[in-house]
């Protein structure tokens, strides 16, 4: 039976001969994923050439690999192969090699032309994950080195538009072949969303026929889900499976095969069942319409998972899994409206996740991310917490460039911190801790699966990982660890050298070494955790801190072991800094001076130096209590408050004149420059507090500034009198530490009504492009009337203002034409004299 897909074929092959990156959107059911590859391998442009296919997800990469081979009747690993992590099937005949996104991007680091491959297909790139985003900037480097390698970006929902316009690409478009879904929605009870799908899914068993997908957030909810909907005592011919994606090859497989005849079954899935592949017999989903996603913390230094409301492409990829074979129905458990409400797309993964495996990867190609393309470029703040983090594990240099340990840990298939602790445990190894090697990748292998556990003691919980249900499939990733460093397997029974746990961890995540303080822990991150009082580890003085999980607002800890002063000092010897430190205690009223000895945040043995506590470390004690308290402890005087204004406005009117910033963000950043000097001979909160700021600001201007700034912004105004009337300057908008352009200055002036006689034109500042608001005032110095319009004031409000003001104030002169009266600052008598 011919596919959708098979019309728009001889377009995209002369797109492909004409462009080297070409974009096609195709409905599920299209056929892209199971049609076109076999198609293009048997083109006479394609002959004897060699592609690669990626696909986001392992399952589908090995079950597609499976479906084309069937299709040519082959076995695996001969025209078509896969490769995905830890498991090949691939020969020299292969032609069509799937694989999976750290596969691809492990072959592009390798050989970064892929002088064999000829065409790079992405499939499922809607799926934006951030290997994805990585693999084709990776892939657009290589074909600057490969001008024969094309790129065929394959999606079922996509802005294809704007990824088209991005890329430079042509876009082709395909119908889909999906038979008709009947969407349904259920409106959301009080029930956890896991109930409510589970009963849901067994009312439906007696209205339905085939079998059901129904979509829960997590491995949490579908195990609660699976042993709810077994203890119904379903009818014999429903059998409930899981798939997930921390379960083997295997058991996923058993998920998606056909039921055995007069058989059908219950899948309950994450998100890992919305793509590419295609379950047998299912008629119907129930779409909870929510998923786990992994959200980086840069502040806390981990990410949290959270349950989010799924987009609208994601929740119109699940109704169409009931639509693959048949018609089906799909039951979202939401309302009409609040559908409507969701975003379109899915937030790519790139701009939340932790981006420390891409930065690794990106030292590793040998450039500055800037230097790659980005559909969405990688957010500053993650990037930085992900340098910081690698240059903590040894992997990156000052200059952010790669180390001799950043290249090995490249070459490991695992995380990035992982891969640092199974390195260093080789060479424990070779220091004579036998066991080492696997101690460190059965961590990897618990740390990896993202369990949940009663204890928080990484040992307690390995002993239950090795006792559990899937203590097999644990047993057979050691092995993969062990053979990808190329270790005996033998080592996979060896006995453990316990008392190196917690050393081994913090070669993983040295940046949670943790310190107790208080009823907490601070890490050396700067990050405070929580670990419930009751723990096996509470009370341990020091621990390095596997897992954390975020609850409410607060860092719990979830996985650790334990680390002695001594294994820590001698351990990251080459880490520890000495600093001076000096402090104002506000409680004693003293000053603080001790010698430290730290690890990141953690203050590891302290010196006290209060009896050689000079001048200079006094200044210090200040600026540190300063950065902690803020700079309004100090007086702000209005002279103080003014100047700052004038500056503020001075720089929004010239930008380019160099005008100093007096800003407190700017201010608290420079302290050493224009306050510290200063402080050397304050000795108490009080003196401090008494401080006059107006001459320290000053004199961040140069005399010709302040002869410029007295000029185009002056303190005061000269009255016709002779008076030197003071001028205002505040800011109005948004509040401090904003950026200046947000924050208009105005400037006012108060002055006696009588005083401004005469006068038809409004005072200006700034060369006249600034009006002053002028409060006239009554001879009792009360506000009258606030104006930026004086000519109009004289015209119009004037006339009430007398003839209120006459009557209380008859001693005063109060001209019926005030513009012809000459200004005054007397009586009617005084003036007679």
């Amino acid at each position: 039976m011919t596919l959708p897909v098979a019309e728009i074929c001889p377009a995209l092959l002369q797109a492909l001969a004409n462009h080297h990156k070409v974009l096609l959107t195709a409905p599920p059911g299209a056929g892209k994923s199971t049609y076109l590859p076999l198609f293009l391998l048997q083109q006479p442009q394609f002959a004897g050439q060699s592609i690669i296919m990626l696909e986001p997800r392992r399952l589908a990469a090995k079950s597609i690999a499976s479906y084309l081979a069937a299709q040519l009747g082959e076995a695996v690993g001969e025209t078509v192969g896969y490769q995905i992590r830890f498991e090949q099937q691939y020969s020299a005949r292969t032609r069509l090699l799937i694989v999976t996104e750290g596969v691809l991007i492990r072959k592009i680091q390798q050989d970064p032309a892929l002088e064999t491959t000829d065409l790079l297909i992405f499939d499922e790139f809607h799926e934006r994950s951030l290997q994805a985003d990585l693999a084709l900037a990776l892939a657009l480097e290589v074909q600057q080195l490969n001008d024969k390698l094309k790129l065929l970006i394959m999606s079922a929902t996509l802005a294809g538009a704007d990824l088209s316009e991005k890329l430079a690409a042509p876009l082709l478009h395909s119908d889909g072949r999906s038979f008709p879904v009947d969407i349904r929605y259920v409106a959301p009870t009080q029930e956890d969303v896991w109930l409510q799908s589970a009963r849901l899914a067994r009312q439906l068993l007696s209205e339905h026929q085939g079998s059901f997908l129904v979509f829960l957030p997590g491995q949490r909810e579908i195990e609660r889900a699976a042993q709810y909907l077994t203890e119904q005592q379903l009818p014999p011919d429903v059998q409930v499976f899981a798939l997930i994606g921390s379960l083997s090859l295997a058991e996923q497989q058993r998920a998606i095969a056909p039921s055995a005849p007069g058989q059908r079954k219950i899948v309950l899935a994450t998100n890992i069942a919305e793509t590419s592949l295609t379950i047998d017999g299912i008629s119907l989903v129930i779409d909870a319409g929510v998923a786990r996603q992994a959200v980086y913390q840069p502040k806390l230094g981990f990410s949290k998972l959270d349950t989010v409301q799924i987009s609208q492409a994601s929740a119109t990829q699940r109704a169409g899994r009931a639509g693959r074979l048949s018609a089906g129905f799909c039951y979202r458990i939401d309302t009409a409206e609040k559908w409507a409400r969701r975003p379109a797309f899915t937030t790519p993964d790139i701009l939340q996740a932790d981006l420390l495996a891409l930065r690794l990867e990106i030292a590793g190609w040998g450039c500055q991310v800037a230097d790659l393309f980005w559909l969405d470029p990688p957010p500053t703040t993650q990037l930085l917490a992900a340098e910081q983090c690698l240059r903590w594990l040894g992997a990156l240099d000052p200059q952010h460039q790669l180390t001799a340990h950043g290249k090995a840990m490249l070459k490991l298939p695992t995380d990035p911190r992982l891969a640092s602790m199974l390195l260093r445990a080789v060479r424990f190894e070779q220091e004579g801790y036998q066991g080492a090697v696997a101690l460190a990748a059965w961590l990897a292998v618990l740390l990896e699966q993202n369990r949940r556990f009663d204890g928080t003691d990484v040992l307690a919980q390995l002993a239950q990982l090795r006792a559990g249900h899937s203590r097999q499939q644990a047993q057979q990733q050691v092995r993969q660890l062990l053979q990808a460093l190329r270790q005996s397997a033998d080592m996979l029974h060896a006995s453990w050298p316990e008392q190196i746990t917690g050393l081994l961890l913090s070669h993983a995540f040295a940046d949670r070494i943790a310190q107790q303080r208080g009823q907490g822990y601070l890490l050396a991150n700067g990050t405070g955790a929580i670990l419930p009082p009751d723990d096996a580890l509470a009370h341990s003085p020091y621990l390095v801190v596997a897992d954390l999980r975020l609850v409410g607002n607060n860092a719990w800890v979830s996985a650790a072991a334990t680390l002695t002063l001594d294994e820590l000092t001698q351990e990251w010897q080459s880490q520890l800094t000495t600093i001076k430190h000096f402090a104002f205690d506000e409680s004693s009223g003293r000053f603080l001076a001790e010698e430290r000895q730290q690890l990141g945040a953690l203050v590891l043995k302290r010196k006290n130096l209060s009896q050689s506590l000079s001048a200079a470390d006094r200044s210090a004690a200040w600026v540190d209590y300063l950065n902690k308290k803020g700079l309004q402890l100090l007086e702000w005087t209005d002279a103080a408050l003014n100047l700052q204004q004038r500056l503020a406005l001075a720089r929004k009117l010239q930008p380019d004149a160099g005008w100093p910033d007096l800003a407190l963000p700017t201010l608290a950043s420079t302290m050493h420059h224009w306050l510290e000097p200063f402080l050397a001979t304050i000795s108490s909160l009080a003196q401090l507090q008494k401080l006059d700021l107006y001459p320290l600001l000053w004199q961040q201007l140069n005399y010709q500034q302040q002869q410029q700034l007295n000029s185009l912004l002056p303190a005061s105004w000269r009255s016709v009198l002779g008076t030197d009337i003071k001028l205002v300057y505040h800011a109005v908008g948004q509040a401090g530490g904003q950026k200046e352009a947000q924050i208009e200055v105005q400037v006012e002036l108060a002055i006696r009504i009588q005083e401004m006689f005469g006068q038809s034109s409004t005072p200006t500042v700034g060369k006249g492009l600034v009006p002053v608001i002028v409060t006239l005032l009554s001879p009792g110095r009360q506000p009258l009337q606030k104006t930026a319009d004086l000519a109009s004031f004289w015209q119009n409000a004037y006339q009430d203002v007398k003839k209120e003001m006459k009557g209380r104030y008859p001693k005063h002169y109060w001209p019926d034409d005030p513009l012809q009266a000459m200004p005054t600052n007397k009586t009617k008598k005084a003036m007679l004299k």
